[in-house]
Parts: C-alpha cells; structure tokens; sequence
C-alpha cells in the first residue's frame, strides 16, 4: 500500500511541476503548443466567483476560465453551444477520431482542440497538463476520489453532482452546471430553454405520437436487444418527443436504466416504432435473425436504424446534439407508416 501511495504521491509532484512548466511558458494564457486557442465570451455580471459542489466536494472558481479543458463525454458540446471553445476534448470509440461529433464541428471555427485518447476514466493526464488548462471539466466521467485528486492538481475541475449515476446524467442539469463553471449560467438557462421549446414545438406538430410507443434498442452479442428506459440517456430523446414505452417493457424498468430481452423473447417487444442504435454494425446479423424479422415493428416497415453518427449523438444528449437527432428522426419518422 505503501509503494502504491509513494507512486501516485510521485506522479502528482511531476505533474504539477509539469504544469508550472507549461504554464509558465505561456502566462499570457494565449495558445500552448497544439495552436488551440484561449477561447470563451466574457463571463456574465456577478457569476464569477462560482462554488459548484460535485461527488468529490466543491470547486471554487475565482476569474472566468480562458482554457477549458473537456474530459467529459459531450462536456465540450455543451461549451462550444456556449462559445466556449475548449483546448482539449475526450475521444471516443464511433464516427470520429478527435472528439469532435459532426454535429459541433462547425462550432470550432477552425481551431483544433488537443485530442485526448480515451473518453473513458483510463485517460492520461499528460495531455491535459500540456494543454495547460485553468479549469477542468469532468461532468459525464466516472472520476474516482483519487482520479479527482490528480485532475485538481492540475488545475480546478467540476464533476457531476453527487448521487447521479456516472454516464447516465440529466442533459439540463449537465448544461447549467458547466455553464455556471464558465460564468455564463443565463446563456446555460438560455440553452436549455431552447432545447425544451423544440421538445415542446415538436410535440404540438405531432400529437400522434403521444398515442404511439417507441422502443430505442442496441444488439449485444447473440441477438439478445437492450432496450432504454425513459429515463436513460437514448431513450430520453423519445419520451421527449412524446412517445410512451412499449408496453411489454414499460413497468420493467425499476431504477435501471435498461433491460436486455434475449434473441427468443423478441417479438413481445410490440412497440410502434423502433430505433436500432448503430444499426450498421449490426444489420447483417438482423437480418440473419428470424424472432428480429417477426417483431411487430419490423414486420410494418416502422423501424429506424441510427448510422454511427447518429448512435454517438444519441448516446450524448446536450443542447448540441439534441435539434441535430430530432431533425433527423422527424425526417425518417415521416416516412414511416406509424398510422398503420
């Protein structure tokens, strides 16, 4: 135990050495040596200082940040919706190699943010002090006690509040929470007002979906399908759009975020409309699957498969992604035959 604590006592003194280095190679807090800019509007009257309490503690942040670092899933989204353009943001395993979905990229106006190459809690730190960050943003991470530790020697870092469920956080709650870390909480508020008014829009233009049930599904190995809940990261976006949960599943849910229904049980899964997530992947063994092919949505036409673009948003939910799959989906719910 011991040599463990003198390893991880031995790391943090080279890493906040380190990110002196840095630091002080660059004090006029201008650009470090990726080229990705110090970026962000001011802060709104009176936000600054901010105390955010999170699972680890407390953050307190003193002057408005001027190089965010994003190691959060879809944290950098929610900054670059603010005008925030982060220096460093997580990459993950889907449709992009740096961290950057399709839906933000137009938001970067020509910066590169440093990539780093896990979005998971494995990530090195190296990266994040050579970005010589002065805040840290870890909201959708599952940062342990000592993995705060270490990411707050290097400069503050806000996580996400305690008693949420790592991976799976309320997007609005994620948005006023980072956008109070960067001083701006009414553009946050703002944002979040936007994304409620699209729910609430679409589902006036659409009251037929509060009569229909929907299912957003993955396939895991063996044809068994995990089904979302509604309250679940993917399967938010349905329930926001107003569709109900498939009856066959819909008072299964309990605290758990998904249920798995094995190959042979599919076909009770009777809703109207059913989402595969990352559909390309798995549309060879779909289709080899006869109990897949006699679910009742996929007998009607009434499924629609997400690309890896898509899968990523959906997996993402924030002020960025959100219009970005609604109007997709509308577009391809539209040619389905939810009447039928």
């Amino acid at each position: 135990m011991d040599a463990v604590l003198n390893r991880r006592a031995v790391l943090s003194l080279a890493l906040v050495g380190l990110a002196a280095g840095a630091v002080g190679c660059s004090a006029d807090g201008g650009p470090g040596a990726d080229g990705a800019p110090a970026a962000g509007p001011e802060a709104e009257p009176g936000a600054m200082p901010v105390t955010i309490e999170h699972q680890h503690g407390a953050t307190t942040i003193s002057s408005p940040p001027q190089r965010v670092a994003a190691v959060g899933l879809g944290d950098a989204d929610v900054l670059l919706a603010l005008g925030v353009v982060p220096v460093l943001v997580p990459v993950w395993s889907g449709s992009t190699d740096d961290g950057v979905g399709e839906w933000a990229r137009p938001l970067l106006d020509g910066a590169a943010p440093v990539a780093l190459q896990d979005a998971t809690t494995r990530f090195d730190l190296e990266p994040i002090v050579a970005a010589q960050p002065d805040l840290i943003l870890a909201v959708n991470n599952a940062i342990d006690a000592d993995r705060y530790a270490q990411l707050s020697r290097i400069a503050p870092t806000v996580l996400h509040a305690a008693g949420q469920i790592d991976w799976s956080l309320p997007w609005r709650e994620v948005t006023t929470r980072i956008g109070a870390a960067v001083g701006l909480p009414d553009r946050a508020a703002a944002e979040v007002g936007g994304i409620d008014d699209l729910f609430a829009r679409t589902r006036a233009e659409n009251p037929g979906f509060g009569e229909r049930t929907a299912a957003l599904v993955r396939v895991l190995d063996g044809g068994t399908l995990r089904v979302f809940s509604p309250d679940s990261g993917r399967g938010q976006l349905l329930t926001e759009l107003g569709f109900r949960p498939a009856p066959a599943v819909a008072d299964r849910f309990g605290d758990t975020f998904y249920l798995d229904i094995a190959a042979e049980n599919l076909p009770t899964l009777d809703a109207d409309l059913l989402v595969v997530d990352n559909y390309d992947n798995a549309r060879e063994q779909l289709d080899a699957m006869p109990t897949f092919q006699a679910m009742p949505a996929v007998r009607a036409s009434r499924l629609i498969g997400l690309d890896p673009v898509l899968s990523d948003a959906v997996s993402m939910p924030n002020p960025l992604t959100i219009p970005y799959l609604v109007e997709d989906l509308l577009a391809r719910i539209s040619q389905v035959p939810l009447q039928g």
